[in-house]
């Protein structure tokens, strides 16, 4: 019970700053915000505070900011529907535009203050293209298929959208890059993990106080990771550009994975809604709780967050209606053609796609309670 309640938690949190996104933009353009709220379903309690009426629901999935005229035409210098499109353009984005703020504070925070994995050659797999290719323990992988690697995610998604072909791989060794090294990944079977296509190495760990450089190997063996320069990423601005890049990479991910939905890669068993998402973050929670103690149950959890966040940021901003992609994709529209669409035509839209998405959320959640059972 108490996993799911921090599950909640942390939904509604990042649903929450997503809302502070369109509220402290909305105030900034002058639009009236008639209602804030934390939750859903009938008010607990509410007050009024700058004429925003601030209000806690029952149930603590999500949040709301509800503006006046957003899907009605209302004759108000204050509506949302009476301010230049531009205005609009910048309040419908601030709520995406906050969940990227809030991934980047929390993957800068972890860059500073925990370990992580790095594209670093630690050791190699049983199965290794790479090793055969001629690559050495501490060698960084620094570019795959012309693409920059950063952090490890970068590697992993590259490898993640691989189909078997032979890919270039560029590394630094003792300060120096090399020539470009091709490698053709290997396809292995993988019941527990998925089946997939591997180089095989092991990344390094990146040095920071909570956790020790070292890693443990699936024979039982302890493998000590060298302290080099390039992996020693928790100072302030290492911190903040690592943010970043881990910020970037969720972006990119979340898009990845958006893309195999739609052409077939993954099917509607591979997505989760907020059952699934609470188990998940339930069972991290358990499970760091006791491999690392409570430190490291709140860096997993924070790990969760940050992905979560930016995934929330990407998926509104799908030209979807009801979504603030669909509203993005109306105000665009309006301002090429220079002139407003009809805000009722326009609210009616919204509506439908609300009712669709709703039935979405009530089938994927079906599935989260079916997969949830059956494990």
């Amino acid at each position: 019970m108490t996993t799911i309640i921090i599950g909640l938690v942390i939904f509604t949190i990042i649903v929450v700053v997503h809302e502070l996104g369109h509220y402290w933009a909305a105030r900034k353009a002058g639009i009236h915000v008639e209602e804030f709220s934390i939750g859903m379903g009938p008010r607990l309690l509410s007050f009024v505070r700058k004429e925003t009426r601030w209000s806690i629901k029952l149930f603590p999935i999500g949040g709301s900011c509800m503006m006046l005229g957003e899907d009605e035409g209302v004759e108000d210098p204050r509506s949302f529907n009476s301010k230049p499109v531009g205005w609009r353009i910048i309040v419908i984005v601030g709520g995406s535009a906050m969940n990227f703020v809030l991934a980047f504070i929390i993957a800068t925070s972890m860059s500073m203050f925990t370990s992580y994995r790095v594209p670093t050659v630690a050791n190699f797999t049983e199965i290794s293209p790479v090793a055969e290719a001629g690559l050495q323990i501490g060698d960084r992988i620094v570019r795959v298929n012309n693409r920059n690697v950063n952090i490890w995610g970068d590697f992993s998604l590259e490898m993640q959208r691989s189909d078997g072909s032979p890919i270039t791989l560029v590394v630094e060794r003792d300060g120096q890059r090399l020539d470009p090294i091709i490698v053709t990944p290997q396809f292995i079977e993988d019941e527990e993990n998925g089946n997939r296509f591997i180089v095989g190495f092991m990344p390094g760990i990146g040095v920071g106080p909570f956790f020790a450089d070292t890693w443990t190997a699936a024979d039982g063996t302890i493998n000590y990771v060298a302290e080099t320069p390039w992996m020693q990423r928790d100072g302030f601005f290492a911190g903040l550009a690592n943010g970043f890049h881990n910020t970037v990479f969720s972006v990119r991910a979340t898009i990845f994975g958006l893309t195999q939905l739609v052409t077939g890669g993954l099917n509607a068993n591979d997505v989760m809604g907020v059952v699934g998402i609470v188990t998940v973050v339930g069972g991290q929670v358990e499970e760091s709780l006791s491999d690392g103690g409570g430190m490291a149950a709140f860096w997993s959890l924070m790990s969760f967050t940050y992905l979560l966040s930016a995934n929330l940021g990407i998926i509104n901003l799908l030209p979807l209606p009801a979504l603030d992609g669909g509203r993005l994709m109306f105000l665009l529209l309006e301002a090429v053609r220079r002139k407003p669409i009809n805000p009722n035509r326009e609210g009616m839209v919204h509506f439908a796609g609300f009712v669709l998405l709703m039935a979405l959320a009530a089938f994927i959640a079906y599935n989260d309670v079916v997969r949830m059972i059956s494990q």
